[in-house]
């Protein structure tokens, strides 16, 4: 094989393989249990997996049939947790496609009783917009969402790609020292 065949091919694979990799995920019915497991939220995508028509729904465990709490609509995640009281609830925003500018654009979302009580952007939980980390369709912030603490005080915390750890309440959205 001549060299220029191969090099051709070596560079169209390196493309396909990029353009795969920074391809988002596809949405899939997913569930998120409170840390103690007495509340669970499912979260549906649409068959057309419009996010617009995507549906959460938030049941208390019961032994002889799980009672829905609330239902929320409109948007999806790939993460979510889910206070022990059932009540609160914060998500990641959706992937950042390049051209969304950092400021009007969600990275955390809280929830209380299903209805939307506060949006952090982009900006608000990284600093340095230029730490953030571009593919070639879209942008990280960083986006790790998890318990502070396995979840029993109700502080969730985020990484940013500044290396930086945020922690928040659960309840009230309110960022902690």
């Amino acid at each position: 094989m001549n060299l220029r065949v191969t090099i051709a091919i070596a560079v169209f694979l390196g493309f396909a393989t990029s353009a795969v990799a920074d391809s988002p995920a596809t949405p899939k019915p997913l569930v998120f249990a409170s840390p103690d497991g007495n509340y669970y939220f499912r979260l549906s995508p649409s068959p057309d997996f419009d996010e617009a028509k995507a549906e959460g729904y938030l049941y208390r465990v019961d032994a002889d049939a799980d009672e829905l709490l609330y239902k929320t609509k409109g948007w999806y995640s790939f993460s979510v947790l889910v206070s022990n009281d059932g009540n609160s609830l914060v998500r990641i925003g959706p992937w950042p496609s390049q051209g969304q500018p950092p400021e009007s654009t969600p990275a955390l979302v809280f929830y209380s009783g299903g209805t939307e009580f506060r949006v952090f952007t982009v900006a608000d939980v990284v600093k340095d917009l230029s730490a953030l980390e571009h593919s070639m369709s879209h942008y990280s912030w960083g986006g790790s969402l998890e318990w502070a603490d396995g979840g029993w005080d109700g502080r969730v915390q985020v990484h940013t790609v500044e290396g930086t750890t945020i922690v928040f309440d659960i309840e009230t959205a309110e960022i902690e020292q």
